[in-house]
């Protein structure tokens, strides 16, 4: 097993899928942090994360699907904040971000979750950046007033890697949560995290 070559697919692909929160931008946001699933919480849904590497970006730009599969555009937010962390061992990698936007009015953010929602219908499988994606939608957990859950494989040159996503949206915000791993990651774990971002978003 090829860990570099994993750990490039995955995260690769969560870029591709429009999965991840923007760039560095100002602060005093109005997205906190205290409405991301943090650090502690991460860890204790999936302990794998223990001794991991942790960052937090605050943004005001955003990443969208386009029309073309494998293809992501920026988009403009209010705000921003997102948690990534990040596991190594020898035989195994675990990457997870989690964030939520707040967008300048509930159209945008319906609009935001219209553009992931027509990605996963169109976009089963594709190839960006030297990675095939394979992608599939899963039952999502009754959070929010919109939910999308997904599940993907990543193969690049002889390697695979898996990943798990859920979107939710509530009112102007959308939270976002994608987890990478070199094992198929745990729907309960999924539902479990997503519950926890969904409670916090509001």
């Amino acid at each position: 097993m090829n860990l570099k070559r994993l750990s490039a697919a995955t995260a690769t692909g969560v870029l591709t899928l429009g999965l991840a929160l923007g760039a560095p931008a100002t602060a005093n946001a109005a997205v906190k942090a205290g409405d991301v699933p943090s650090k502690g919480d991460i860890v204790k849904i999936f302990p794998e994360l223990k001794g991991g590497e942790f960052t937090n970006v605050k943004a005001k730009k955003l990443e969208v699907p386009t029309a073309k599969c494998g293809t992501t555009k920026k988009i403009s937010v209010k705000s921003s904040y997102s948690t990534a962390g990040n596991a190594v061992s020898e035989a195994r990698i675990t990457v997870i971000g989690s964030g939520v936007a707040e967008f300048k009015s509930v159209a945008a953010a319906k609009s935001y979750f219209k553009a992931q929602k027509a990605m996963v219908k169109k976009c089963k499988s594709f190839t960006a950046h030297g990675v095939k994606v394979t992608l599939k939608s899963v039952k999502a957990p009754a959070v929010g007033q919109e939910r999308l859950a997904t599940a993907e494989t990543y193969s690049l040159m002889g390697g695979k890697s898996y990943g798990a996503s859920v979107v939710i949206r509530h009112g102007k915000r959308v939270a976002v949560i994608s987890v990478g791993d070199s094992k198929k990651p745990s729907s309960a774990k999924m539902n479990k995290i997503a519950k926890v971002a969904a409670k916090k978003m509001k």
